[in-house]
């Protein structure tokens, strides 16, 4: 339980910052498929973060890799209406949010992340808790679209999509100009947990 409540304190610092404005651009567009956009970028958020944290594979060393992952995400989000489609982006953008999250860490994280190096498979589920926790702000959004008519007016309105929009675009033009990095790390530096 002290992992949940971690990733929760985590969810406020900046750090968390780069899977979370991610997630909620897709929960904004993904109108019709809000729950399922959010467990398909949970889920590969999560497997991603994972196999980085193991040792499995650094994504993140093939700038292409990268640059093609959030491209090709954010084109699908952007661009394409089919539901498919859609969860298609949610799966790609999630993976490129886990494979480039730099953790803020915190001391039951920490542990977790030096056991991932001699136990990948044991430390899976310690992962999944931890980012449900940072995740939560993003669950909130949802359950507040599904039930309050008042906010999912105010999330399909045009000027809020249109910033949600903005804001992955902004993220495409940072990872295609190798700023992205940068910028993540700025924003672990001013997280202090």
């Amino acid at each position: 339980m002290s992992l949940f409540a971690e990733g929760i304190r985590s969810s406020l610092l900046p750090c968390s910052y780069s899977i979370l404005l991610l997630g909620l651009a897709l929960v904004v567009l993904r109108k019709k498929e809000r729950i399922a956009a959010l467990g398909v970028f949970s889920g590969a958020t999560v497997f991603s973060a994972w196999i980085r944290a193991a040792g499995i594979s650094d994504l993140v060393a093939g700038r292409v890799v990268s640059t093609v992952m959030v491209i090709g995400g954010l084109a699908l989000a952007l661009l394409v209406k089919h539901r498919l489609a859609g969860l298609g982006a949610a799966g790609l953008i999630g993976v490129f949010a886990g494979a480039t999250w730099l953790p803020c860490v915190g001391e039951e994280l920490g542990a977790v992340l030096i056991l991932a190096q001699d136990a990948p498979v044991s430390v899976l589920p310690r992962l999944t808790v931890y980012l449900i926790g940072v995740m939560l702000p993003i669950v909130a959004v949802v359950a507040l679209l599904a039930y309050f008519p008042a906010a999912r007016r105010w999330a399909d309105n045009r000027w809020v999509l249109l910033g949600a929009k903005a804001s992955l675009a902004a993220v495409g033009v940072l990872v295609l100009t190798g700023a992205y990095p940068t910028l993540l790390s700025t924003l672990a530096r001013w997280s202090v947990l």
